[in-house]
């Protein structure tokens, strides 16, 4: 038909052309008689890429024409030309001609990236179609998947530097026969990382292990596909982080990933399991499948290494069920004998502090796996315990009763948060106050922790023996000290989980009961009454000063027994009032504050 390439049909039902490609190809001089349609036509065709194509015109001068249905194709990437004292085109689209080409780039929106320009073959009178070296057409294509030297495709039909097409040495296609390994992309150097079941959601998103994908052909892979998969602890082949497409020769570096099941923390002791990793790509038109087995070590449940401190987040299970029965019935404690003038997070810390200390909880230092030692040796493998698993041994480590002393505060809406000191862990807890009110309200703001505008308050778990207030004013301690040489680490609960989320252990816990509700209670209030004594001291002694030197004015006894009942001492509050209705029975601010 007097022309090069035609793709598409005469009517629009019939013959289209659709999602094809037309690349590196040398369209030259094809018109021999005038009233060609060009060395391309296209008539119904739509969503087609012509690209790394040389279009040489000849006497007619027509490098494209589409007559109608020319939808959506795209045009890029093209080197364009036509010999002197053409006398049509050169380009015609869906019937309209276009003779400059920058008019023609500008109204249909298409070769942002072609040429108009001789290609300069080496030897246009012999058809040889090869490139000089000066040719505007190397290096100036794009990746199509096939073979290319230097920094991108050359348009055209032959590569500058490589002998694969040529007109005396015919394109070969892949070899007869593989390499000695029978594989053209292959997966090499594949290590896996320690893998512990705790951190088995961490993994969906971050690697196992890490290997090389090495293309060892002088062909362009693509649709690489890289899955793993082990049984008994996956449901499903986790696909990997890889290149979809990797050049003749090219080697990259992949990740290794796996979307385990909670089955995972069904192992308590190391175990080795057997993986399957899949590789799938195509090259040169044919799709191929290689399988490797390797070997990986699952550390047990409790298992977990220092390398990054917000790791221990995900033993913290504040919604596992012994962990809410616990804390919900010392947060119940807490409801009805709560002080309303001292901060309700201050006290539901202070009742969990004297819960555990009443349910008999010990600190043992874990003697094959001290925190003191594993937490300098960053790769060590330490033994951590689940809250629930803490409840039933009543007894743990440092890290193991800040993890339970973390999920029980967390199970009741209370933030948390690690501190790492050298050779020690202990944790802190939001007050949920302003900075400026923290100060003004608490006894020695030094014994509070500051970051931002949150407000916490340090406490060494450990100290079990001698009540909250004690483990607090140790923790606040250890923080001033560790800050003084810089060696704080500070580690926000919530912050890590968005990291490493925590993890339900699988089966039924024992039956565990919190400590008796009356024992729990006189313990509570005994260490609430002695916050509230630090607190009101000052104010009490000037009050008192005041009474003194107006001869018991019941203004300011009658003050004295307020500033008692606000922070719920109701039996000094009383004794005042009394003394008050002792000399004036119908003294009415002490009869009010007797009815309230």
């Amino acid at each position: 038909d007097n022309e090069g390439i035609s793709f598409g049909g005469y009517v629009r039902r019939n013959g289209k052309v659709r999602n094809s490609e037309f690349y590196n190809n040398v369209l030259y001089k094809n018109q021999v008689e005038m009233g060609g349609d060009g060395e391309l036509t296209g008539r119904f065709a739509s969503n087609n890429v012509i690209t790394n194509n040389i279009i040489f015109a000849g006497r007619q001068g027509i490098i494209y024409a589409s007559w109608s249905g020319d939808e959506g194709n795209t045009f890029d990437n093209n080197c364009y030309y036509r010999q002197a004292n053409s006398e049509e085109g050169p380009f015609f689209v869906n019937n309209t001609g276009f003779e400059d080409f920058r008019k023609y780039r500008s109204v249909t929106s298409r070769d942002k990236n072609s040429i108009f320009s001789d290609p300069l073959f080496n030897n246009e009178s012999s058809r040889d179609f090869t490139l000089k070296k000066n040719s505007p057409c190397i290096d100036a294509g794009v990746d199509m998947g096939i073979a290319y030297s230097n920094a991108a495709p050359d348009i055209g039909a032959f590569e500058q530097g490589l002998n694969i097409i040529t007109e005396k040495t015919p394109r070969k296609d892949l070899p007869a026969e593989k390499p000695k390994n029978g594989k053209y992309l292959e997966i090499e150097n594949i290590a896996f990382d320690s893998v512990f079941p705790v951190l088995f959601k961490y993994y969906d998103e971050h690697p196992v292990g890490h290997a090389t994908l090495r293309n060892k052909t002088s062909y362009r892979a693509k649709d690489i596909e890289i899955t793993l998969f082990v049984k008994q602890y996956m449901d499903i082949p986790k696909k990997c982080k890889a290149p979809k497409t990797l050049k003749a020769g090219e080697k990259k570096e992949i990740e290794l990933n796996a979307l385990f099941t909670n089955n995972v923390l069904e192992i308590t002791e190391g175990t080795k399991v057997a993986v399957l990793i899949t590789l799938k790509y195509s090259m040169d038109g044919a799709v191929y499948k290689e399988e490797y087995t390797q070997t990986m070590r699952l550390h047990n449940r409790n298992a977990m290494t220092w390398d990054d401190d917000r790791k221990a987040a995900a033993f913290v299970t504040a919604k596992d069920p012994a962990v809410l029965r616990f804390a919900k019935n010392v947060a119940g404690v807490v409801g009805r004998k709560e002080s309303r003038a001292v901060n309700k997070n201050l006290l539901t810390a202070m009742a969990m502090h004297e819960a555990v200390s009443l349910f008999g909880m010990s600190y043992v230092i874990d003697p094959t796996t001290p925190f003191k030692e594993f937490s300098v040796n960053k790769k060590a493998v330490d033994f951590l315990q689940f809250p629930r698993q803490t409840l039933e041994y009543r007894a743990g480590d440092c890290d193991d009763l800040s993890i339970l002393y973390s999920a029980l505060l967390e199970s009741v809406g209370i933030e948390t948060s690690f501190i790492t000191i050298p050779g020690h862990l202990l944790m802190a807890f939001s007050l949920d106050l302003e900075p400026d009110m923290a100060r003004k309200t608490q006894i020695r703001p030094d014994e509070l922790i500051f970051i931002g505008k949150k407000v916490w308050v340090p406490v060494e778990v450990t100290a079990l023996d001698n009540g909250f207030l004690n483990a607090w004013k140790i923790g606040a301690k250890e923080w001033r000290e560790a800050v003084s040489k810089d060696k704080e680490g500070f580690f926000p609960m919530r912050d890590s989980w968005a990291v490493y989320e925590p993890v339900g252990l699988p089966g039924n816990a024992a039956p565990i009961s919190p400590p008796v509700r009356d024992q729990l209670t006189v313990s509570y209030l005994k260490e609430v009454t002695k916050f509230i004594d630090k607190i009101i001291l000052p104010r009490v002694a000037k009050l008192q000063s005041e009474i003194n030197k107006s001869e018991g004015d019941p203004k300011f006894v009658n003050k004295l027994g307020v500033l008692y009942a606000r922070y719920g001492l109701t039996d000094k509050a009383r004794k005042e009032f009394n003394r008050l209705l002792s000399k004036n029975e119908s003294y009415v601010p002490a009869l009010l504050n007797f009815g309230n």
